[in-house]
């Protein structure tokens, strides 16, 4: 090699540690890989300090876009696109969400459950939830709930986003179409939670159905008392809202974490920004008292005049006559 070639080799070397140190401590080079996602091994191996980003990240896609999809959780991946995905996530490689359908999504996510040992649940937390169902109904709430806090925090916070977005799915059925309605919901994913109902042999006994059918009904009854039930507790409920940005309503109180974007640079539109910004505040609050009072305004169909009218003077008439006596 010539010594002006030699020379281009270090150069080239010497811009490559430049560019990829850029903006890191110690110089050291930019990380080419992130958590590992392992299969087949206990959810606290998984999940030692937090669950691991490209799992969350796959989770928070479904928890956007399945709600407006037919069928999520219940049709198949792709076979293909199912081995590579759970390739990068295994060997800790950067993966592109955007290139996998939430199909593809939702069958990795089934078989990363179906992969823990003794389940998500653990083999005595599913004998405790079948005995559970037995019980009178008033009772159930609370059993399950004390099950679910006893679980450690990382099944914890694994669970309030798999059943938040269960929970988003089935509110969404009916008008959006999909068709997973919490029963079709419960059939899809109870295997993949409760591996008691699934036979070890290519037969499936009738035991093996029985356990199935209660599998479903359970599965159904976490996701339609998601948040009626307050069945996963304030702090995974708070937990949910921060990282999905919705907003719940747990035994009539508001649960949310608002992130406003930025506002724009120009005055005019600032101007503009603050007051639309102001106005949805007010008819948030005034919507929620509304809601406490027993009385139902329809917000929405307040007209272009009215809303570019001084609105305390409208908020305080309205919630006068909200506290009339009847």
């Amino acid at each position: 090699m010539s010594n002006w070639a030699r020379r281009m080799h270090r150069r080239a070397a010497t811009l490559s540690n430049v560019v990829t140190s850029c903006g890191h401590p110690n110089s050291l080079p930019y990380p080419r890989r992130i958590e590992k996602v392992k299969f087949g091994v206990p959810l606290q191996e998984v999940c030692k300090d937090d669950i691991p980003g490209p799992l969350l990240v796959l989770i928070l896609k479904l928890n956007k876009e399945a709600p407006l999809r037919r069928d999520v959780f219940r049709a198949p991946g792709h076979q293909g696109a199912m081995k590579k995905l759970i390739h990068f996530l295994q060997t800790g490689r950067l993966v592109n969400v955007d290139n996998y359908s939430v199909y593809t999504i939702a069958s990795v996510l089934k078989k990363f459950l179906r992969k823990i040992p003794g389940g998500v649940f653990g083999r005595d937390g599913e004998m405790e939830l079948f005995a559970v169902v037995e019980l009178p109904a008033e009772q159930q709430v609370d059993a399950i709930r004390r099950l679910l806090l006893a679980l450690p925090v990382c099944t914890q916070k694994l669970l309030v986003l798999l059943f938040g977005t269960f929970r988003v799915m089935a509110s969404n059925a009916d008008k959006a179409g999909t068709g997973m309605t919490s029963e079709a919901l419960g059939v899809s994913v109870a295997p993949s939670f409760f591996h008691s109902c699934v036979s070890d042999g290519k037969t499936a006994t009738m035991e093996d159905v029985q356990r199935f059918k209660v599998a479903t009904r359970i599965m159904r009854q976490l996701i339609e008392q998601f948040s009626a039930g307050d069945l996963f507790g304030r702090n995974n409920y708070e937990y949910y809202a921060r990282v999905t940005g919705r907003i719940l309503r747990v035994r009539d109180e508001w649960i949310c974490s608002f992130r406003d974007p930025p506002p724009p640079r120009h005055h005019r539109d600032q101007e503009a920004y603050a007051r639309q910004l102001s106005l949805e505040a007010e008819k948030t609050w005034l919507q929620c008292e509304c809601d406490r009072w027993g009385n139902k305004f329809n917000l929405e169909g307040l007209s272009k005049s009215e809303e570019s009218q001084s609105r305390p003077t409208t908020v305080v008439s309205l919630l006068t006559f909200s506290l009339l006596p009847k």
